[in-house]
């Protein structure tokens, strides 16, 4: 097939909800990365399916975008089609022992809409800056709490736009990471919670805020933690024990807070932050034996 049929397609049926040749940078959060071939954004999970129908008939390259946090795009930017999902699948159902979201929906507005409805469970979710879709295929979490232990099923869409739906047993969740059953794309989240006080629900959320905030570059432009932790270590002390806290290549630099931290100082190159990653896991394992293994995910062109 053509991709000029596609993107002929694009062009006439989405108009003023794609974007051509966009810088990745534009939309991550650290603000790094090449452009686009097109950036398309769909509304609900009947403009996506239509869109992931037509791009698997075409034979358009597809890529899925929430909010670009755990995100590196390379220079060289992303061939093929964007689905950028951070505009649409917003709703939010709720019920006496839990709620519905999208896959659009913030991971800290969401947190905040449970406490708001009395519904503890994912306060620890709060402050991490990702959206559901991202956060249960990462299966984000943060003080010793993870999305699989709210969540009861999901739904999917696969590559022809057809939709299923999966139970929490049927997907296989791991440190920083969820199996899913088929390729596809999370559209939708349900999550199981536990009635609560709101008063305390909140409480408990502004004391993880405020060890965010004493422990985390959070005004600074990052994407989150770079490697995932090592069994019975801190990825952020490991790094910090080998004096790299605080080490720039470029335009990037260690946080000096954080040590799993690195922070684009302004005009940072993907190429920059790959060139620190890289010489901090080869550090790793020269000086310590240890493996670090990235938890953000690295895409695109060089």
């Amino acid at each position: 097939m053509e991709r000029g049929g596609f993107r002929n397609w694009v062009r006439e049926k989405w108009k003023d909800r794609v974007l051509w040749d966009e810088p990745l940078s534009r939309h991550t959060s650290w603000r790094v990365g090449g452009p686009c071939d097109l950036m398309v954004f769909p509304r609900g999970p009947e403009d996506l399916g239509e869109l992931l129908e037509e791009a698997e008939r075409e034979g358009e390259p597809r890529f899925i975008l929430g909010r670009g946090t755990n995100l590196l795009v390379r220079d060289g930017g992303i061939r093929g089609v964007v689905i950028n999902l951070s505009r649409g699948l917003k709703e939010m159902e709720f019920r006496a022992e839990g709620l519905k979201a999208g896959a659009g929906v913030d991971l800290p507005l969401l947190a905040a809409q449970a406490a708001r409805h009395g519904l503890s469970g994912l306060e620890f979710a709060a402050g991490i800056p990702g959206t559901v879709g991202g956060g249960t295929k990462g299966n984000a979490g943060a003080f010793g709490s993870s999305l699989d232990q709210a969540l009861e099923r999901v739904n999917i869409l696969d590559w022809r736009g057809q939709e299923h739906l999966f139970s929490r047993e049927e997907l296989v969740f791991s440190y920083r990471s969820c199996l899913l059953p088929l390729e596809g794309v999370i559209v939708a989240a349900d999550f199981r919670l536990f009635p609560g006080e709101v008063g305390t629900i909140r409480d408990k959320m502004e004391v993880f805020q405020r060890q965010r905030e004493k422990s985390q570059p959070l005004r600074a432009l990052t994407a989150g933690s770079v490697f995932k932790n090592p069994p019975g270590a801190q990825a952020g002390q490991i790094i910090e024990s080998l004096g790299l806290r605080g080490k720039i290549m470029g335009a990037a630099r260690v946080c000096q807070l954080h040590g799993n931290f690195i922070e684009n100082l302004g005009g940072a190159k993907a190429s920059d932050l790959l060139q620190l990653i890289e010489l901090i896991q080869k550090r790793a394992e020269r000086d310590l034996n240890i493996k670090l293994d990235l938890e953000i995910q690295v895409v695109g062109e060089k």
